[in-house]
């Protein structure tokens, strides 16, 4: 009886005790920043002889996601963003946009720096206005390459991004493509 019970007892201290690790292993985090690059899709010329760009790597980028501690070492981060660049009018508003998932490893090379390369999924990417129709392009495949500076003081990181993509939209006897390589600051407020 009492090995039944020093059993019992010690299956839930086990259970409790990984139930508590994997809870620590678990990161989420907001996120939000800034992209450049990529090729002009359009090319806005405004009443005003003002002109704005519409590129396909650069604009803000806002999402979340998490990140799993495998060890003292590596690390798996999932994300889901929304990346835009838009031109705003008061007669309305033209703007490249997509959702992107992100599945990044990270190797934390000393206590300040990670370094990761990974995979993206770009979806619902599309130039849409208030004028007229949107635009889709095919969803695509990013490549991902990620140093990240975690701060000492501060539940946050900010990263240095670069992602390689190409756009894609397939007409019946034609294909346009724009490169949508970019490079930007991302931060990412943990929780």
């Amino acid at each position: 009886m009492k090995q039944a019970i020093l059993a019992v007892g010690l299956l839930t201290s086990m259970s409790s005790f990984a139930t508590e690790e994997t809870q620590n292993n678990v990161t989420y985090s907001l996120t939000a920043g800034y992209t450049f690059g990529g090729d002009t899709i359009l090319h806005v010329t405004y009443t005003n002889d003002d002109t704005q760009n519409i590129k396909a790597g650069q604009g803000l980028i806002v999402g979340g996601g998490l990140s799993y501690k495998l060890n003292n070492k590596w690390a798996i981060e999932a994300s889901a963003n929304y990346h835009s660049d838009t031109a705003f009018s008061k007669d309305g508003d033209l703007s490249f946009e997509r959702l992107s998932f992100n599945v990044v490893p990270y190797y934390r090379a000393n206590q300040s720096f990670s370094i990761g390369v990974g995979i993206g999924l770009q979806t619902g990417v599309e130039l849409s206005n208030d004028f007229g129709g949107d635009l889709g392009f095919e969803n695509e495949t990013a490549y991902i390459g990620s140093l990240k500076y975690h701060f000492e003081t501060l539940s946050a990181d900010l990263e240095l991004r670069h992602t390689l993509v190409e756009y894609t939209m397939d007409y019946t006897w034609y294909k346009l493509i724009f490169n949508g390589n970019n490079t930007g600051l991302v931060f990412h407020w943990k929780f």
